[in-house]
């Protein structure tokens, strides 16, 4: 009875093992992840007491060209130091998709040049990916919980309060091309792309 017992209590710590050190790698990307946004928050906030730059709220369409599977996500872009950007952000794949998954992390943006009323910018970015239906899809080959790293570019409207933006990025984990096209709401910057006219009286 007593090595019964025992054996069971061996069996419980064995399985109990892998499910702890993922809880572990799990904190220890939460931790890493939340010093590094209060960080850049920090930097952020003392940007925008300097120089009082707009933060932007967007919303994008997501189309996942090696998945074939459409989802959307959610953004901040939040203005660093000069053409920086910090960009959190929550993407999401249904379940109506192959692949039902979502992502939450961000990115850092910097505009590189500007053409016309858009600028190009390049952005690199990590992200914590939760995929859904892991065990159903791929049973025992694949996990649930990764971290995953994206690189890309993309164009975005310089002015106004209405400012849309189509985007390309690759994801290194699952190596996936997926195109965005959405827009950034600014609060209080509708007009700013009209000229101001000086006024005839004083020419």
């Amino acid at each position: 009875m007593y090595s019964g017992y025992k054996n069971m209590d061996i069996y419980n710590i064995k399985n109990t093992k892998p499910f702890m050190q993922r809880l572990q790698l799990v904190v220890v990307y939460l931790l890493m992840g939340c010093g590094m946004v209060l960080l850049l928050c920090d930097m952020a906030f003392a940007q925008r007491r300097k120089e009082k730059q707009p933060w932007g709220y967007g919303a994008a369409v997501i189309y996942n060209f090696q998945a074939d599977g459409f989802g959307g996500d959610l953004r901040m872009k939040i203005p660093l130091k000069g053409a920086l950007s910090l960009v959190p952000e929550f993407s999401y794949y249904p379940s109506f998709n192959r692949y039902h998954e979502f992502y939450a992390g961000g990115a850092l943006h910097l505009e590189l040049f500007t053409l016309r009323t858009y600028n190009f910018y390049i952005l690199g970015g990590g992200y914590y990916n939760k995929w859904i239906n892991a065990k159903v899809y791929a049973p025992g080959q694949r996990k649930r919980e990764n971290f995953v790293a994206e690189a890309g570019g993309g164009l975005v409207r310089n002015r106004g309060c209405i400012r849309p933006f189509i985007e390309d990025r690759w994801d290194f984990k699952w190596k996936e091309d997926n195109l965005r096209i959405g827009i950034y709401w600014y609060p209080g910057q509708c007009g700013g792309g009209r000229r101001k006219e000086p006024c005839p009286a004083y020419n």
